[in-house]
């Protein structure tokens, strides 16, 4: 079992024969193996115009998705496993590797940038919105950090806003089809500052996500946004 931010990142398969991946609403214990909660390094894009187009299309493609997404939008830019966890499993996030990132974006002194959100697409796992790293940002985060998280070494990287996940197989032409349909399609220039350390629920693949702290670009610093999961960040 791959975490559902893993399956979200891989590529287009050839989307005219393709279908969909049905979400299954449920504890994958023998992956997460007893740890609570997953971490990823994220860009927040929690911002009114980007959610009310997230809800607009949920709403258009309703018979496709899996209901009670509950997660605000975000680009995940790098996974990063299950903190806290010192078990020697290839997934764990541990205090020193949390520290390595922190040094990493301290060394690589990133500056605020810009990105462009576009029209909603699809992989056969997720349905999104489209991001054009126009000038290079995330790029230059993913490069910081290593982006060798767990499950990302073999898989091709592109960044998205994920907005729904599919209930059952459909072909994807069909999915496509109606997605196109949808009235008031978004564009979008975003200002990114800052990339925030996200964690979920490991037993519930559509819950919310919690922000743990922040790296701010313009100030090079480390905000904690949530003390007691930095405590277990840190443990």
């Amino acid at each position: 079992m791959t975490s559902r931010t893993q399956t979200e990142s891989t590529a287009h398969a050839d989307l005219d024969t393709a279908w969909t991946v049905a979400s299954i609403q449920r504890d994958f214990v023998d992956w997460r193996k007893g740890r609570p909660r997953y971490a990823v390094w994220a860009i927040d894009l929690d911002i009114p115009k980007l959610c009310a187009a997230s809800l607009r299309v949920r709403q258009h493609l309703e018979r496709y998705l899996l209901p009670h997404y509950g997660r605000k939008p975000h680009i995940t830019v790098c996974i990063c496993g299950f903190p806290g966890s010192a078990d020697g499993l290839d997934d764990d996030y541990t205090p020193a590797l949390f520290k390595s990132h922190i040094a990493s974006l301290e060394s690589a002194r990133l500056r605020p940038f810009s990105l462009a959100i576009g029209r909603p697409e699809t992989f056969t796992t997720a349905a999104y919105f489209t991001v054009h790293d126009q000038e290079a940002g995330i790029a230059r985060i993913r490069q910081a950090l290593g982006s060798d998280g767990p499950g990302e070494k073999d898989s091709t990287y592109v960044p998205h806003v994920t907005f729904g996940l599919y209930r059952e197989q459909f072909p994807v032409a069909e999915v496509l089809q109606r997605m196109q349909s949808c009235p008031d399609l978004m564009s979008a220039h975003v200002e990114v500052g800052k990339l925030v350390l996200m964690t979920y629920e490991a037993s519930v693949i559509t819950g919310p996500l919690t922000a743990v702290c922040e790296f701010n670009f313009e100030r090079q610093a480390l905000r904690v946004l949530d003390e007691n999961a930095m405590d277990v960040m840190l443990r």
